[in-house]
């Protein structure tokens, strides 16, 4: 009887000294993180890395505008309209979808005349107070251009409907994400390299991803040289337009952080 008190309070003293020594083991690891935190508070290491995929634009982004003066509002409107109709419907004869044509802008401004009371007294020194001589109504439409045969011919073609303006010509993707997670992959690849030969070199030993910024380039559009284009609808001459469609960069940037064990 007494044998068996004896092993259950061995027993009871075992598990005790165990419970006590893993609870001594882990104040005293707390306490280890806790004074490597006052030393160095972060204890996360980062690594930036660039992906980039090249890629063929499936898809040309054009504004043309169509820019009338007048003496009347009424007329100005009544002329400008009927001529971007035209050009949305040549447009629309060339393949181009409603859903691929948007107007991006209908701006009727006032002119004014500010030295009208001059010319009537040439003793006047003052500046004249303003006066509406006139209206001109910028229109324009933002158009994009899937089958790339087609650009030529449409830009060309815009002049003889009274387009005046052709601006922000871009080559763009209309689907990127696929690409984008292409150069995330790459980006990503290149950091885990780099942290792993870190780690073999130095022996730090890298724990969990923690944070990952992501950024990407931005980069300028292509646009036609407008004067240029200006004076040859000016003249009546017909219009080649030197277009060349190129690759277009997919760039990702990564910013990976890991935890330092």
């Amino acid at each position: 009887m007494e044998s068996k008190k004896y092993e259950k309070l061995i027993t009871v003293l075992t598990v005790f000294i165990i419970i006590l020594s893993l609870s001594v083991l882990t104040w005293g690891y707390y306490n280890y993180r806790l004074a490597q935190n006052i030393i160095n508070p972060e204890r996360t290491i980062s690594f930036s890395a660039e992906g980039k995929i090249l890629a063929k634009p499936d898809i040309a982004k054009i504004v043309i505008s169509v820019i009338t003066q007048g003496t009347k509002a009424e007329t100005v409107q009544e002329e400008n309209n009927k001529k971007m109709t035209e050009a949305i419907a040549f447009i629309k004869e060339q393949g181009i979808v409603s859903e691929d044509i948007q107007t991006s802008s209908y701006n009727l401004t006032p002119q004014y005349d500010y030295d009208w009371c001059r010319r009537e007294n040439p003793l006047i020194s003052y500046s004249c107070p303003p006066k509406i001589v006139g209206y001109e109504l910028n229109q324009s439409i933002s158009t994009k251009i899937r089958d790339f045969d087609k650009i030529n011919t449409i830009i060309g073609g815009l002049t003889e409907k009274g387009v005046n303006r052709i601006s922000n010509v871009s080559f763009e993707i209309d689907e990127p994400e696929s690409y984008k997670n292409e150069a995330r992959i790459q980006a990503l690849n290149k950091i885990e390299e780099r942290a792993k030969v870190l780690s073999e070199k130095t022996n730090l030993r890298l724990g969990k991803i923690v944070n990952i910024i992501e950024g990407q380039p931005i980069y300028p559009a292509f646009s036609l040289d407008v004067k240029a284009m200006s004076g040859a609808m000016e003249e009546g001459r017909e219009m080649e337009a030197p277009i060349e469609i190129g690759t277009k960069e997919v760039v990702i940037n990564l910013n990976v952080t890991y935890e330092i064990k």
